[in-house]
């Protein structure tokens, strides 16, 4: 097990490496650079060559780009991003609060959608076939298939328009404290919930009715084990192992999966300072934003992993060998 598990640490970090690689280069690739937004038509027509050589000196674009992605990636790794091109900032001081709101939102989301999809997956899963399984699982197919800008549209245009109960959109700064933001974000925080706990509780249905058939349940229930004992202790543990990955992906697919209902509503999170960086061709928050999105999801995907090596022993035995 401890070979399986180094081993797939090592997979994760080179996994990273390559990440950092594939972000750094889909930013070169960018037309234009940073002087393109820094400096306006009129300053390129009154400034000199030189001095324009100048300035890319100093933003270090006049690196090759293999010496820059070192000095980036160096820092990166420590949380150090360098700073920003128009008011040398700090990109660690730009994408902070924004960073800490988007995980806020997205533990909220969590806490609130992993629980009730569980609860509708090993329902449905139980009474399969049935009239609550056939009625709930329709309900979850339509919510998985529409966007979530088009949710949120419609829960603006319901709860914010025609009954005015929820702001359509959150004027609040992004380091404003977090019972403030919560207060505000009902209607974004259910467009996420609604499209995810109808595709969380769609594989845990699965992964139930799977545990329902297996060997063990029958052994316990000719063994006069109780019914409801046989759902909670035995099968309904044995039917999140399949959908750990799938979890893990959803919780870490928040911070990236969030840029659009941020968008939407106006939440100042990452996904909305990603949005004002490319706008503004800040190659350095870009890069931020992107890698610590790809490490989150790596990350969880890695302790989801070991989580199933620990957990599953047909999993542990098969690494092993």
């Amino acid at each position: 097990m401890l070979t399986a598990i180094l081993r797939r640490i090592g997979l994760s970090l080179l996994i990273i490496f390559l990440v950092a690689v594939l972000v750094f280069s889909a930013t070169e690739v960018l037309p234009g650079d940073a002087l393109d937004v820094f400096l306006t038509a009129d300053d390129l027509m009154i400034m000199e060559p030189e001095q324009i050589e100048a300035l890319r000196r100093e933003f270090g674009l006049d690196k090759p780009a293999v010496a820059r992605f070192l000095q980036w990636f160096s820092g990166a790794v420590v949380g150090d991003f360098g700073v920003t091109f128009i008011d040398k900032t700090p990109v660690s001081e730009v994408i902070w609060d924004p960073l800490l709101n988007s995980f806020l939102l997205g533990l909220v989301i969590t806490l609130i959608a992993i629980p009730i999809a569980l609860a509708i997956g090993s329902t449905t899963g139980y009474f399969r076939g049935r009239k609550p399984d056939t009625i709930v699982s329709s309900l979850a197919i339509i919510g998985y298939s529409i966007p979530d800008f088009v949710i949120g549209t419609l829960l603006i245009m319901a709860f914010a328009v025609w009954i005015p109960l929820f702001p359509a959109l959150i004027f609040v700064f992004a380091d404003a404290p977090a019972l403030e933001l919560l207060k505000v974000s009902l209607l974004p925080t259910v467009t996420v919930i609604i499209g995810h706990v109808a595709h969380l509780s769609r594989l845990l249905r699965a992964g139930f009715i799977e545990a329902m058939n297996c060997e063990f349940v029958e052994r316990a229930r000719l063994s006069g084990i109780p019914e409801k004992r046989i759902v909670f202790r035995h099968a309904l543990p044995a039917s999140v192992i399949p959908s750990l990955n799938s979890m893990a992906l959803f919780i870490a697919g928040l911070l990236n999966g969030l840029i659009v209902i941020e968008k939407v509503f106006g939440y100042p999170g990452l996904g909305l300072q990603l949005i004002e960086a490319v706008d503004k061709r800040e190659v350095h928050v870009v890069q931020a934003i992107a890698f610590i999105g790809a490490v989150l999801v790596i990350c969880m995907n890695l302790l989801a992993d070991l989580s199933i090596i620990i957990l599953d022993p047909r999993v542990r035995s098969h690494k092993h060998e």
